[in-house]
């Protein structure tokens, strides 16, 4: 028997490499997981954040030119402002935020660098998310009637 065994060659300790193997892969999918539904949520609420900081912004009107003409313009510097102060309570910094504003639009771009946490054992620390939106002012619903409606 002990000579076939070294006939047929020494197999022991195979199953502990693979094993080891099988775990390693694991934790990378367990790492893309957590990790990936971590930044899935970021982007999310990074999404939220500029879509209410793009509307802080629009809803900054210029009043003179209300007052003067009837039209609904956004004064692009206080827009600006406005977008900004909501975001830096929200907590972000100016370099994660991009403003830009004219009479008719806002438009906010957010960048968040969310850490990993299982994938920092293979050596990827982190992902840099963004999320983006844009306003317009808007009064009231406009729709058109039909033909001989009252």
């Amino acid at each position: 028997m002990t000579r076939l065994r070294r006939s047929l060659g020494d197999d022991t300790g195979a199953v502990s490499v693979f094993v080891i193997g099988l775990v390693l892969v694991l934790m990378v999918v367990a790492g893309l997981v957590v990790d990936g539904g971590r930044a899935i949520n970021a982007r999310s609420a990074l999404a939220d954040d500029a879509e209410q900081a793009a509307r802080a912004g629009a809803n900054q009107i210029d009043e003179n030119q209300l007052r003067l003409t009837g039209d609904v313009r956004i004064d692009p510097h206080a827009a600006r402002i406005g977008a900004a102060e909501f975001l830096a309570v929200r907590g972000y910094g100016p370099e994660q935020v991009t403003v830009d504003a004219d009479a008719t639009q806002v438009h906010v771009s957010l960048t968040r660098v969310v850490p990993t946490q299982l994938l920092s054992l293979i050596m990827i620390n982190d992902f840099t998310v963004d999320g983006e939106a844009t306003a317009r002012a808007a009064v009231g619903i406009v729709a058109e009637l039909p033909e001989g409606a009252p």
